[in-house]
């Protein structure tokens, strides 16, 4: 076959039904007889859907040249966008990327209105949103890609346009505008024929990482089936790990922690081997997933390969926070909202959520009341049953480090409806924890003891702990097994210290003391534990 007289043809046709390996060969040989700029361009494609960075970014250089060279400045301007996205994406080099970019938009800044137009336009717009922390400019530039799509009837540029907009719109806190606008990139990608093939994938892509990272896991795991399907057919497991750590962040929200192991294992796995500038993402994820486990050792590392992220660098410091030191979680949480600007409504949550309760732990009442604020009114604009139930969260948590013992209670009832409403069985538990907590301090202690007692079911199911630790009695002493008994009955410090006649101090520190010995890292960590090992 291959030694017929067109590998060129031979090849797109290869290209065309996913057969990345004869597509190579084709297209090598093709390249060697003389059809320098397609085949070199079609040699690219084969080795980018494979995953080899090399040979891709080697192939598109020399077909940017060769076309330079035939004055096809369309073409040109092909490679030199794809080589941006490439050096960003499989290396991380936002310097290369930027440059190849603006080389593509000078290419087509004197040309009428085209494909290569808008997809330029559309990649601008790509790494003003996830490179920069900028919405605003890749709504401007979407929207601008959009029009000309339109007007030049290219379906391709307009799927990508809509899902680079619609996940703007999210990450800015127009959330209902922005899924609308997602759903409409997601429908289009499944329901037409593209020339360029990635587009529809690029779609689905963007559409289910907005979805997820707002909370609507409902809407994420239908598009996932769509991505899934679309995946399977272009042989696309390589390309779409990014996508595969959003299922993966489903499937942990959902409470199926097994199986989002698994899937933030291969992901990373995948992305590593392949396309490692995307990589700090899926190791923030893995490792949040992690820290619920209780493995923080391990949730630490992935954190601290992930820097400098914003998103790691909170991650970091919920981990000091957890071990008891408020002043640098504190820290941490400021450094991460200086690096995010202020358009980032969605990036800088969960800052601001560290910010208030470091500061509550910290004893600035004020400060985490501030803090608790912002939450609520970023939260009620991304506006999910499942942000609005983090913001009422935090503000539990600030409101009974305060003594503000029936606002508490109010707060996570709320925050317990809210997560039970989109199934999230974890931060119901955490929730039901702390209105367990407030309860106790109101003096309502069987409904106290029934929060709380819902809660450490929910940890057992959802099996916080690995296999082989060895059993919680073995580890603490019996004033902390009594302690631990106390706290999950839904007991503050303040409590436990007047049963027990010690002072708070020693409480707290008595607290401090289980966590570091049991290796999780809050109290409701500390009781999912303990009833997973048959300890209360």
């Amino acid at each position: 076959m291959v030694g017929e007289s067109d590998p060129l043809a031979m090849g797109r046709a290869a290209l065309a039904q996913a057969a990345w390996p004869l597509a190579r060969v084709l297209f090598e040989e093709a390249a060697a007889t003389g059809e320098a700029a397609e085949a070199w361009e079609g040699l690219s494609w084969a080795a980018w859907w494979q995953g080899d960075q090399d040979t891709t970014l080697s192939a598109r250089e020399r077909a940017y040249r060769a076309y330079r060279g035939t004055g096809d400045v369309c073409g040109a301007a092909r490679m030199a966008m794809w080589l941006g996205s490439d050096h960003l994406k499989f290396r991380g080099d936002d310097a290369l990327a930027l440059a190849w970019v603006a080389c593509a938009r000078a290419l087509v800044s004197g040309h009428e209105p085209c494909t290569e137009t808008g997809f330029v336009r559309v990649f601008e717009a790509d790494m003003a949103l996830l490179a920069k922390g900028d919405p605003a400019s890749a709504e401007r530039l979407a929207r601008e890609a959009l029009d000309l799509a339109r007007g030049i009837a290219d379906v391709g540029v307009e799927v990508v346009a809509l899902a680079v907009l619609g996940s703007a719109l999210v990450a800015s806190g127009s959330v209902e505008e922005g899924l609308r606008r997602l759903d409409e990139a997601a429908a289009l990608a499944v329901g037409e024929e593209f020339a360029e093939t990635i587009a529809p994938g690029w779609a689905l892509c963007h559409t289910v990482s907005s979805c997820v990272e707002v909370g609507d896991f409902g809407r994420a795991a239908q598009w996932c089936r769509a991505l899934h399907s679309w995946s399977a057919i272009w042989h696309a497991r390589l390309f779409f790990g990014v996508c595969r750590t959003a299922y993966g962040q489903v499937l942990a929200a959902g409470g199926d922690w097994p199986n989002a192991e698994q899937e933030l294992r291969s992901a990373m796995a995948d992305l590593r081997a392949t396309r490692p500038g995307l990589v700090a993402p899926t190791a923030v994820r893995l490792g949040l997933l992690r820290a619920r486990q209780g493995k923080l050792a391990e949730a630490r590392r992935l954190f601290e390969a992930a820097l400098p992220l914003p998103a790691a660098i909170a991650a970091l410091g919920e981990l000091d926070l957890a071990g008891g030191d408020a002043a640098s979680a504190a820290d941490a949480a400021d450094r991460a909202l200086r690096g995010l600007g202020d358009a980032s409504v969605l990036d800088r949550l969960p800052a601001l959520e560290l910010l208030a309760r470091a500061l509550a732990a910290g004893g600035d009442s004020a400060g985490a009341a501030a803090a608790a604020d912002q939450v609520e009114c970023q939260a009620a604009r991304l506006a999910t049953p499942y942000m609005r139930g983090r913001g009422r969260l935090v503000r539990a948590e600030v409101l009974l480090a305060g003594g503000e013992d029936d606002g508490a209670r109010r707060a996570a009832e709320d925050a317990a409806d809210l997560f039970g409403a989109c199934s999230a069985p974890y931060e119901a538990a955490q929730a039901r924890m702390l209105l367990s907590e407030a309860l106790a301090a109101l003096g309502r202690r069987e409904r106290a003891e029934a929060e709380a007692r819902g809660a450490r079911d929910a940890f057992a199911m959802l099996g916080m702990r690995r296999s082989g630790r060895p059993a919680a009695s073995e580890e603490l002493s019996p004033r902390e097994v009594d302690i631990l008994r106390l706290v999950a009955g839904g007991l503050g410090d303040a409590q436990i210290a007047e049963r027990l006649f010690l002072s708070v101090h020693t409480v707290h520190r008595h607290v401090a003391n289980i966590r570091t010995k049991l290796d999780v890292s809050s109290r409701a960590a500390a009781v999912g534990h303990a009833t997973h090992h048959g300890m209360l």
